[in-house]
Parts: structure tokens; sequence; C-alpha cells
């Protein structure tokens, strides 16, 4: 039998509600993007340091919902028996064995995001890049 996960909500500006969704995950040298959104706002969430991440369809972390509703959250910290314990159990998971290794968990009504890391992440709001691709004018209207 396998412990339940141990989570706190991680505090954003941004409050959940169950729209949303994982739109992208994007990885550099730079770190970990992940874009989020609901109905009502987009958030990005960046890690600078990072040692690993999944993506999963929220229907195969069934363990995590009783915690990790989006009613209760969108954004957690794994304390206990998450997927860096899953990791642990292999005896060549060197990074995980460091105790400042810490696992978060991005959740979507879909997709969810695991990610270790070194570092507390950031959130921030999520503008676009681009201002010129914004329409500035109305569409014009047919004859």
């Amino acid at each position: 039998m396998i412990d339940p996960p141990h989570v706190t909500a991680v505090a954003t500006p941004f409050t959940s509600d169950e729209t949303i969704d994982v739109l992208s995950v994007d990885f550099s040298s730079d770190g970990l993007v992940i874009l989020v959104s609901s109905a009502q706002w987009s958030a990005k969430v960046t890690f600078t340091q990072t040692y690993g991440f999944r993506v999963l369809d929220e229907l195969d972390l069934t363990e995590f919902w009783s915690q990790c509703s989006l009613r209760d959250g969108w954004f957690f910290e794994v304390t206990a028996n998450g997927w860096k314990a899953l990791e642990l159990s292999r005896p060549t998971f060197f990074s995980g064995r460091q105790s400042w290794v810490r696992e978060y968990l991005v959740v979507g009504r879909d997709e969810c995001v695991s990610v270790l890391t070194k570092e507390e992440p950031t959130v921030s709001a999520n503008t676009p890049s681009n201002l010129l691709l914004q329409r500035t004018a109305s569409p014009p209207t047919e004859l």
C-alpha cells in the first residue's frame, strides 16, 4: 500500500477555479516555463533550476485528487509521497537524494505537471510578448 501524498497549496495571486488548463510546458537552458490559464486569468510559472519534470493526464494522478482538486488550488508543493518519492525507489536517482530538491505540482483540468527543482518558482501574469500581434482595430464591416 502506498501512502497518500502530502501537499501544501502555494499562494499565488491567481484564484483557483474549475476552468484551469495547462497551456504549454517549455524547457530551455533558461529554465522551465509553464503557462496556465483559467477563464479569469493567465499565469506563467517559471522554474530557473529544474532537475526533472513530467506531464501526465490528471487521470494518472488519482492519488492526489483528495487534496489537489481545482477547488483546493492549482499549484502545490508536494512535501512527501509524490513523484520524488517514487523516483527514490530507483537506486540511481542521485538528484533526488539531495535534501534541497523540492517537488511542485501544477494542476489543470486535463494535464498536470510535476517538477523537481532546487529553488522556489516565480508566478507572474502571462502577457503577450509581442504587442503588435494583438488586435488594435475593429474588423472591417461588410458592405
